[in-house]
């Protein structure tokens, strides 16, 4: 027999198989209700677990070690964490919402799931440092992809650390079941199902609260440090589009131009510094015994000029085109943070709502109940994005991708006709 040692108003006795056999019946209920949520998760699930595939891939493969690659390819790994952890063990929270029995499960989920958003959001707060200092600090000394990875490793390591008390304070927690269609003697009486949310010790506990502030700390911190590093950024871009177009509609010539997109800083431009670099060093092999012994002074002085010249267009297309690459890049990663901030805001809202309001998801209808399971569970739908947002962004990754997927195919004509010409054969 089975006695419910809860609260005192659940006085009913029930045998295990009987208790067994309730919350099963409820859960599939809830199950059938939850439908679409099911299946929104197990898209985004599917289609996050193909597409980082394919980003990390591409980028590790295909592109050239840099800050940007080393962000993208840590993202890719956190996002293919959640498509093999922790969107599967919120579909069978949602599935088994009565009958959740494995504490080890629900506990190493809430974990895992904790350390991954963390550590994204460090990540993001760092991709827009690295950004910010490419930008805005072209002349200081800048993150390697070495750098990148040690980061990587720290922040996720304070992730670990932020996200030790969640096995704690989550695990199997009691909810209640009306059996307002049973037969009696049950007719009418309550019974206590098993879902995966906060503990028993910790309900309503200071600790728990306390967390979840601190939880939510972290993320405004870090939303408003991205926030304020790419208002930065733009201003910085705003500034260098307005120089650009004023020396286009002036004589076309950086040095022969008293304004510069640095100049507010009192800092000279990237072009410059590599122009006024590299003419300082040609002066001075001008100069030097060796060039004046093997050339002609005449010679030299005719052809300087045409020489400094063309050196110096050499390094404005190479600049131009550097600093395109830096722009495009940062627009795709702030755009990466844009989805990642979008979907965390429902989550967000709802938990703090929640807050203000204790019984606020107990009054839901079917329609309320399937939005509220869809949206608290936002801050995954930028797994299965981010993909899209990089063959958006970036030409070079949009054609990998292309080719690979091409070429896969055409295996797979092949290795069909291969197998067809030995079948007949």
């Amino acid at each position: 027999m089975y006695t419910s040692t809860l609260p005192s108003d659940s006085c009913t006795i029930f045998t295990k198989d009987e208790v067994n056999r309730i919350r099963s019946q409820h859960s599939d209920q809830m199950a059938m209700t939850l439908l679409p949520a099911l299946l929104l998760l197990s898209i985004i699930m599917f289609v996050g677990f193909i597409g980082n595939i394919l980003v990390f891939y591409v980028y590790f493969t295909k592109f050239t070690p840099s800050s940007a690659r080393s962000a993208i390819l840590a993202m890719a790994c956190y996002d293919l964490v959640t498509c093999l952890f922790s969107i599967p063990g919120e579909i069978v929270d949602m599935r088994f919402s009565y009958s959740f029995t494995s504490e080890v499960m629900c506990r190493g989920l809430r974990m895992v799931t904790t350390i991954i958003l963390v550590a994204s959001g460090l990540l993001l707060v760092l991709v827009a440092v690295d950004r910010f200092q490419r930008i805005c600090r072209p002349l200081d000394d800048h993150y390697t992809s070495k750098d990148i990875w040690k980061r990587i490793f720290l922040l996720s390591l304070l992730a670990a650390v932020i996200a030790i008390p969640s096995p704690i304070m989550y695990g199997l927690s009691y909810t209640a079941i009306d059996i307002t269609n049973s037969d009696k003697p049950y007719k009418n009486q309550t019974l206590y199902g098993l879902e995966c949310s906060t503990s028993e010790a910790f309900k309503n506990h200071p600790l728990q609260r306390a967390y979840s502030i601190l939880l939510l700390a972290v993320f405004l911190v870090a939303f408003t440090i991205m926030i304020i590093l790419y208002i930065l950024i733009g201003k910085q871009v705003l500034r260098h589009h307005s120089f650009v177009k004023a020396v286009r509609q002036g004589s076309g010539h950086v040095l022969d131009k008293p304004h510069s997109s640095h100049q507010d800083n009192n800092e000279p431009s990237f072009v410059e510094v590599k122009e006024s670099s590299v003419l300082h060093e040609m002066d001075q092999d001008k100069e030097s015994p060796t060039h004046k012994e093997s050339i002609p002074k005449k010679t030299d002085e005719k052809k300087s000029p045409s020489r400094k010249q063309s050196v110096m267009h050499r390094i404005r297309k190479v600049s131009r085109a550097g600093d395109s690459r830096t722009r495009k890049t940062t627009m795709m990663l702030f755009c990466i943070t844009i989805v990642f901030v979008i979907s965390f805001l429902p989550h967000i809202i709802l938990k703090a709502t929640q807050a203000f309001n204790k019984h606020f998801d107990q009054n839901l209808n079917t329609t309320g109940i399937v939005m509220y399971n869809i949206f608290v569970r936002s801050y995954f739908f930028n797994t299965a994005v981010n993909f899209f947002v990089y063959g958006f962004c970036s030409p070079k990754f949009r054609a990998e991708c292309k080719a690979l997927i091409f070429s896969f195919a055409f295996w797979i004509k092949k290795r069909r006709a291969s197998i067809k010409s030995d079948d007949i054969q």
